[in-house]
């Protein structure tokens, strides 16, 4: 296992060395006798006491052969760079083939750089992750599936880097944006007041009364040559309509809410390892929210292929909220009214009437709208 050596001893009391070193227990073997004294071989890490101790005896000892690996390795030792170089390229070899060092998302949305870096990082795919393609090809159908006005995804690793390209859904035009590939249908009962079909085909006239789910204009029709043809249906149907919008408001409920104390632990996350870097103690703690980011490591403008996760936890305590029955209408209203507001269908309105219950601790509002209304969203 240890490196063997060769040497001769000459001149002295040589015969004396000998038993000097047989007695102290000196691995040594292979003793021949020579014209001026005698070889033989010991251990490598022994010599530079035999040869210290050979003074004492007036011999001079010389190395005649070395025998082992780190002789062999000693020899490229004098070639340091060449070595450093044939290291250092397997090391990026494997390095940039297999690490991520740095992930970059690129779309015109920021919303959507967030939500696929947060995706990327829920499926532990983050900066000292080792790539896998098998992930890269699931992640994407993930970021299809999960990721809002997501069009089309490009995921690609090369030299440690991880590039996702994302183009967003496209608008339709303005022209098409009442555009159907089947029948338009009324959204809603009411009567016509308007009505201008674009492409399609109607029996349905101004002033005429319709229902949810009648066919206003259909997609197909039949030519002057008895052909039956197919259209994308494209119309506006303005009627006047009744519709009610409906919602409810506890007035006794338990909330949790932060009591401004918290606790934080990190944990830094690099090749194969996690490495908790601070904890913290819950015990007592039964009610908290749990917030968590994660930041990557730079070194002097370096990104480092690791990734530090940040968990705050927020220590939260149950309390009652109480509303009257006053408070609890001016509540139900805004909320009505943020209903109203977002619904696109509605042009104009005439007419609200409000009208509440109270059953079970909780107030049902209802709010019945008079108005004009795009019947075909």
């Amino acid at each position: 296992m240890y490196g063997r050596v060769k040497i001769e001893i000459v001149s002295g009391l040589y015969e004396e060395f000998l038993n000097y070193l047989i007695e102290n227990e000196f691995r040594i073997s292979s003793i021949k006798s020579t014209d001026f004294g005698v070889t033989l071989v010991c251990d490598a890490v022994d010599y530079k006491k035999i040869a210290k101790n050979a003074r004492r005896y007036q011999c001079r000892t010389k190395v005649l052969h070395r025998k082992g690996v780190m002789f062999r390795i000693k020899k490229l030792i004098p070639r340091k760079s060449v070595t450093v170089a044939v290291f250092s390229v397997f090391v990026y070899i494997f390095l940039f083939s297999k690490l991520i060092w740095r992930i970059d998302v690129i779309s015109p949305d920021q919303r959507i750089n967030n939500s696929i870096y947060n995706l990327l990082y829920h499926n532990d795919i983050y900066a000292g992750s080792v790539f896998s393609q098998q992930k890269n090809q699931d992640i994407i159908q993930n970021i299809f599936t999960d990721v809002e006005n997501v069009g089309y995804v490009t995921l690609n690793f090369y030299k440690g880097v991880l590039t996702c390209k994302v183009d967003p859904t496209v608008d339709k035009k303005q022209y098409m944006q009442n555009a159907v590939t089947g029948n338009i249908v009324a959204a809603q009962n009411g009567v016509i007041e308007d009505l201008r079909v674009y492409s399609g085909f109607s029996q349905v006239k101004p002033g005429q009364t319709v229902t949810k789910g009648e066919i206003l204009v259909s997609a197909t029709y039949i030519d002057r040559n008895g052909n039956l043809q197919q259209v994308m249906p494209r119309a506006y149907i303005k009627a006047a309509c009744v519709k009610k919008y409906t919602t409810q408001v506890e007035l006794d409920k338990k909330v949790y809410i932060r009591t401004g104390e918290s606790r934080t632990e990190k944990e830094l996350k690099i090749p194969g390892r996690k490495i908790k870097i601070k904890r913290c103690d819950l015990t007592g703690y039964n009610n908290y929210n749990t917030e968590k980011k994660y930041s990557y490591i730079d070194f002097c403008g370096f990104r480092l292929p690791a990734t530090i996760e940040k968990t705050t936890h927020y220590i939260t305590e149950q309390i009652n909220i109480k509303k009257d029955e006053k408070t609890a209408v001016n509540a139900a209203k805004k909320i009505i009214g943020t209903l109203i507001e977002s619904d696109i269908s509605l042009e104009t309105a005439d007419a609200a009437e409000y009208s509440y219950e109270i059953s079970d601790n909780i107030l049902t509002m209802t709010c019945t709208v008079y108005g004009h209304y795009d019947i075909t969203r």
